[in-house]
C-alpha cells in the first residue's frame, strides 16, 4: 500500500469515528467496481464494534422513479441487513416519504442498535437520473448529519457515500467530508 493510500485510509477510519459523520468517498473507478471500495470500507475501515451496512442503489430499480418507494426500499434493505423485524408498514404514516424515513430511523432503527451504525451508500449515481429524488435524498442525508449536533440518536449514524468522480460536478454530491480514494488496489 502506498503512503498516500495509507494516509487516506487512516483519514477515512478517523472520519467514520466522528458522531454523525457524513463522508463522500470519491473514486475514478468504474461504477461496476465501486462495490469493492464499499466492501473494503465496511470490512477494513469501520471500527469492529460498529454495525456496518452497505446499500447498493444499482438494485433500487423501479423504486428510483418514486420517492415513497425509494425510501421504503431503503429502510427495508437496511432493516433486513441488520436482521431486525420490519415494522415499516406500521411506521409509514401519511406524511412525506423523507419524514417517514427519518421517523423510522429515529424511532426504530437507531434505538435498536447499541453502537454506531455506518451506512455505506454506493452506486448513488443511479439516483442522479431522477433529479427531484436526488435532491430530496441529499437534503435528507444532510438533515440527518446536522441533527447529530443536538440529538443522541443521530450521533450514532455515520453516512459514507461512495461514488465515482464523474459526478463530482454535481452540486448535490459535494457534501460532508470529502475523501478522494486512491487508485491503488483495494484490500480485497
Amino acid at each position: 500500500m502506498s503512503p498516500e493510500a495509507s494516509v487516506v485510509r487512516s483519514q477515512l477510519y478517523q472520519a467514520i469515528e466522528q458522531p454523525g459523520a457524513l463522508i463522500c468517498v470519491k473514486t475514478s473507478r468504474h461504477r461496476d467496481t465501486i462495490y469493492l471500495i464499499a466492501n473494503e470500507i465496511i470490512k477494513e475501515h469501520t471500527p469492529k464494534d460498529y454495525e456496518a451496512v452497505g446499500v447498493n442503489f444499482q438494485w433500487a430499480n423501479a423504486a428510483l422513479t418514486n420517492s415513497d418507494q425509494l425510501w421504503q426500499w431503503f429502510c427495508t434493505k437496511i432493516t433486513r441487513k441488520l436482521k431486525l423485524k420490519n415494522t415499516l408498514p406500521e411506521s409509514w404514516e401519511g406524511v412525506t416519504p423523507s419524514n417517514n424515513c427519518s421517523n423510522y430511523f429515529e424511532t426504530y432503527l437507531l434505538p435498536k442498535i447499541p453502537t454506531a451504525l455506518v451506512l455505506v451508500l454506493y452506486n448513488v449515481e443511479w439516483i442522479l437520473e431522477h433529479q427531484a429524488i436526488a435532491n430530496d435524498f441529499v437534503r435528507l442525508l444532510v438533515f440527518w448529519h446536522n441533527n447529530a449536533a443536538n440529538n443522541d440518536s443521530w450521533k450514532k449514524l455515520r453516512l459514507v457515500i461512495v461514488h465515482s468522480q464523474d459526478i463530482r460536478t454535481n452540486r448535490e454530491f459535494n457534501v460532508g467530508f470529502v475523501i478522494d480514494f486512491p487508485e491503488a488496489e483495494t484490500g480485497q
